[in-house]
């Protein structure tokens, strides 16, 4: 090669990368970026929540299934593990990912569904600023994943009626087998989808063999945990039958909808009506109103079956897209170019404003002050049970699980040596459990024993039951099955979710019904 064409190349590749770094996918690029390092800037703060610390351990007993989860994400908690250790920047670095990822997915909607610059920009900015979206992605757990899936279909589904390439399918099949692999969930996405499509022309595609393929890969996916599912009798039905009882209360579809504020923010709560305004009415956005009724279709399932409210916010991509085009249009014909930064600017406000709710950015105290400034001090998280909580439930249940496993092992530690070498340690619900498992090893604790959700399946080990210490057990529920009971410790947390704090220690001696016969009528899936 010439000197002189070696030159032009040189020159070429300059301007390349010259105007890459000024096209939109760079701006979208930065954004997604800026949303990874707020994350990577506190996602270290406060303790290990409750759910962490039970894909931890999940992650000790891979399956192909489990009683309140698909297979992945424990899977994802092993590899971490095994690879980058368990510290909590090591384990919420993939959660802190998958929201740059979605960011990234709601510029990409956007573009697709007609927005230029300014559009992609503001949906990207309403993600980033989204008070759900910023505790999904601060802790490791289905949710941050399952959101991202969520918009990696909507994205496919756009590519779908904007260009009507058959084979985009194959890709939405596989996107919908490894989200069911990830939370049973993704299937709202397809019952609203499928519900968009009948109700709009868009139902031309399903005389077509190409969503039928889609479905067909997706559940070659799935196939496994749902081979697990009929294998064991279903489990995750009753699990969730029984905790729509013991866990969800009723909300009329008013609340639901407002509730929808504190998810978002009050600011983006207009760009969701404006979005499903676009979406629904707008002639223009015609072409995507299959979304729009998508969206109400999850609306109405989600309130008739008393569905958690944060259920709702996978679907938020395509809202934040629909309304970030419809608002530029609107800019741009009435020529308001000062309402473009203004905009943003408010946006952008409202996000740190907000931060201290999604993110673990304050001092514990100081958060407990913010939170009831908004007057949202005592809001459990869509969880039955008195109102004592001063922090949002994603927070509360990040503190107190090392100074528990520190009490416990307290009593544990001052058994006789006769009494601590056959004494089992159990725990009422999976979260102490988990705590106990993780950080009992420091304490010299055994592994624990607890027969909710999919600790029940691992079983009461090699433990008889004969000398038991357990934590958050009600003294009626066990009293007939032994001989002698003493409280030995209260587990007290003025920070903690209502119903770990003043927790009971006992000791159980002299039990009448060997454990092992015991077990299988004592699993509580719930």
């Amino acid at each position: 090669m010439s000197k002189g064409k070696a030159a032009e190349k040189i020159i070429s590749e300059r301007k390349s990368y010259s105007s890459f770094f000024k096209s939109d996918t760079a701006i979208i690029l930065l954004l997604a970026l800026i949303k990874l390092l707020i994350h990577l800037l506190t996602n270290s703060q406060y303790g290990y929540n409750r759910d962490e610390l039970y894909y931890l351990a999940c992650g000790e007993h891979l399956s192909f299934g489990y009683v309140d989860h698909p297979p992945l994400t424990p899977l994802l908690a092993a590899i971490i593990r095994n690879t980058l250790g368990d510290s909590l920047f090591a384990l919420r670095l993939l959660p802190a990912l998958a929201g740059a990822a979605l960011i990234f997915m709601i510029g990409l909607i956007t573009r697709e569904m007609g927005g230029n610059r300014y559009a992609q920009v503001l949906a990207a900015v309403c993600g980033i600023v989204t008070n759900i979206y910023l505790s999904m992605n601060t802790i490791f757990t289905t949710n941050a994943f399952d959101t991202l899936f969520w918009a990696i279909v909507l994205y496919l589904m756009v590519l779908i009626l904007k260009y009507n390439k058959p084979k985009v399918w194959i890709l939405i099949g596989i996107a919908i087998g490894i989200g069911l692999m990830t939370k049973h969930t993704m299937v709202f996405l397809c019952f609203g989808l499928l519900v968009g499509l009948l109700a709009t022309k868009d139902r031309k595609f399903l005389l077509t063999k190409w969503p039928w393929y889609a479905g067909g890969i997706a559940l070659i996916i799935f196939l496994p945990n749902l081979l697990w599912e009929i294998s064991n009798g279903w489990p995750t039905i009753e699990f969730l039958s029984k905790a729509k009882i013991n866990r969800m209360p009723a909300i009329d579809p008013l609340q639901f909808f407002l509730s929808q504020i504190y998810d978002l923010n009050p600011l983006l709560f207009l760009v969701l009506l404006v979005g499903i305004y676009y979406l629904l009415i707008v002639k223009k956005g015609e072409r995507y109103r299959l979304f729009g009724w998508t969206y109400v279709a999850l609306f109405v399932l989600f309130v008739l079956s008393k569905a958690k409210v944060y259920y709702l916010a996978p679907i938020y991509p395509v809202i934040f897209a629909s309304g970030a085009v419809l608002i530029e249009r609107i800019i741009s014909a009435r020529k308001w170019r000062w309402a473009k930064s203004a905009i943003l600017a408010i946006l952008v406000v409202s996000g740190i404003v907000i931060a201290p709710i999604g993110l673990p950015i304050l001092p514990v105290d100081t958060l407990a002050k913010y939170i009831d400034f908004w007057g949202l001090a005592g809001k459990s998280d869509q969880e039955n049970g008195p109102v004592e909580i001063q922090m949002p439930g994603v927070f509360a249940d990040m503190h107190g699980w090392e100074e528990m496993v520190a009490t416990v092992a307290q009593v544990y530690n001052n058994l006789p040596p006769e009494e601590k070498a056959q004494c089992a340690v159990s725990a009422n619900n999976y979260g102490q459990a988990a705590a106990i498992d993780f950080f009992g090893k420091k304490y010299g604790l055994p592994k624990v024993i607890c027969s909710h959700n999919s600790y029940w399946y691992w079983g009461p080990r090699d433990h008889t039951g004969e000398i038991m210490i357990t934590i958050g057990v009600r003294m009626q529920s066990l009293k007939p099955a032994y001989n002698q009971v003493e409280q030995a410790a209260t587990v007290k947390n003025k920070y903690v979710i209502w119903y770990e704090n003043n927790q009971p220690v006992y000791i159980w001696r002299g039990i009448k019904i060997p454990l092992q016969k015991a077990w299988p009528q004592m699993r509580l899936f719930y």
